[in-house]
């Protein structure tokens, strides 16, 4: 377990949340009705009230993901449950204080670890990384199904495919919109052709 000097380590801890919207709702009229299997199946409804036992079902619930979590970490980390208690309870370590307690086995980044990967689970250090996700070229930006091309691409396709000409014209405009392309990665790039045309063709 590889981890640099300021990466935020941990953390190991789990917490929940019960919302208690039972007196708004009583101000404004608002009721509800439901059918529990058990005393504890509507727990986490907001328009029931938190009551003590309630809160000690929910408590032993978090609890029970809590210590869950520790065993995880006990057995990836071989350590026992009570050392892991010991740097648990919601806390974050730098990298290098991770180390110091046992969480990471050795400070350094990506290529620390593909180095300590290659020297000690091959016979050569002469091997091939696939690094994932790939990482997308110029060429997968301008041609991918998120580029313009794409998002046309998969506009005409929809309207090829509906029966209902205005329908289809409507979703052309949506697909070409701008809200469309407000959530997709898109830059500027000017160049020479020249330029252009070696990088598309992959030419140095």
């Amino acid at each position: 377990m590889f981890a640099n000097p300021t990466t935020i380590t941990g953390s190991i801890g789990v917490f929940g949340i019960k919302l208690d919207a039972s007196k708004w709702a009583k101000d404004y009229g608002i009721r509800t009705d439901y059918y529990p299997h058990g005393s504890h199946a509507a727990s986490l409804n907001p328009l029931v009230p938190l009551t003590p036992r309630t809160k000690g079902n929910i408590t032993r619930l978090i609890a029970g993901h809590y210590d869950y979590f520790k065993n995880i970490v006990a057995n990836g980390r071989s350590m026992s449950v009570d050392e892991v208690e010991q740097v648990a309870q919601g806390r974050v370590w730098t990298g290098e204080q991770a180390k110091e307690v046992g969480l990471v086995d050795r400070l350094g980044g990506l290529d620390r670890a593909v180095s300590y990967a290659k020297s000690t689970h091959t016979k050569s250090e002469s091997v091939d990384v696939e690094y994932w996700p790939r990482k997308k070229g110029f060429w997968d930006f301008i041609s991918g199904k998120e580029s313009l091309a794409g998002i046309i691409k998969e506009a005409v396709a929809l309207v090829k495919n509906s029966s209902d000409e205005t329908d289809s014209i409507v979703h052309l405009f949506n697909e070409m919109s701008e809200l469309k392309f407000a959530k997709r990665p898109h830059f500027m790039l000017t160049m020479d052709e020249k330029t252009a045309l070696d990088l598309i063709l992959g030419r140095d």
